[in-house]
C-alpha cells in the first residue's frame, strides 16, 4: 500500500459503555480532542465507516463516544476490538525527527557500519515512552529497544532504514539470554 493511499490507526474500540450504544475508544492520537476532530473513520480495509455523533473525555487516552447508527449496547459490543483508521492525507505533515508509527513499521534496521540487522515489526507506547520491536534477520529473535537518540541515533524514512546502537542491542540481547 503506498503512502498516499495508506490508512493510519488512530484508535480502537475498547468496550461498550452504558445501554444507549456508546463505546469506549482507546485513542492513539496526540490528544483525545485531536482524535475527534477527524469525525469520520473506517476499519482497516476501508469497508465500514464510523461517524461521531457525540463524545466526551473518559481518561487521558480514552473517550466515550456515540457513533452514528449504533443505538444499543448489543450493537456497541459487536464493535469491541474494531480499529479506527483515517486516510493518511488527513494528517498534518510531520516535523523533522517526528514520525507516525506507521512510517517506522517495515523499515530496515542497520548497524552503525551499515550491516542489515533486521526490520521494524511494531512500535508501542505503554506510557513510559516509545518502544520499537525489531525482528532480527537470520533468527527468530525479536528485541525491543527504546525509541531514543541513544538507542536509535538515525532514522531515515526516505532511505527506508534506521540505525541502531549496536552496543545497546548487544547489552539487551545478553541480559535477555541470562534471564
Amino acid at each position: 500500500m503506498s503512502q498516499s493511499t495508506s490508512r493510519i490507526l488512530m484508535g480502537v474500540v475498547h468496550s461498550a459503555h452504558g445501554i444507549k450504544g456508546q463505546v469506549k475508544i482507546k485513542v492513539f492520537a496526540a490528544s483525545p480532542t485531536s482524535f475527534t476532530e477527524y469525525g469520520y473513520f473506517t476499519d482497516k480495509e476501508g469497508k465500514s465507516s464510523f461517524i461521531f455523533k457525540d463524545y466526551y473525555l473518559f481518561k487521558e487516552d480514552m473517550i466515550i463516544a456515540a457513533l452514528k447508527g449504533i443505538q444499543d449496547r448489543t450493537q456497541a459490543e459487536e464493535l469491541k476490538g474494531t480499529e479506527l483508521y483515517i486516510a493518511r492525507e488527513q494528517l498534518p505533515p510531520t516535523e523533522e525527527e517526528e514520525y507516525y508509527y506507521q512510517d517506522l513499521i517495515g523499515l530496515e534496521v542497520l548497524s552503525q557500519t551499515g550491516d542489515l540487522l533486521g526490520s521494524v515489526v511494531s512500535v508501542y507506547n505503554f506510557g513510559g515512552g516509545d518502544l520499537i520491536e525489531i525482528n532480527l534477520s537470520n533468527t527468530r529473535e525479536v528485541v525491543v529497544l527504546p525509541f531514543t537518540k541513544e538507542a536509535i541515533p538515525k532514522v531515515s524514512i526516505s532511505e527506508s532504514c534506521l540505525i541502531v546502537n549496536e552496543e545497546l542491542l548487544v547489552q539487551l540481547r545478553t541480559s535477555k539470554k541470562s534471564e
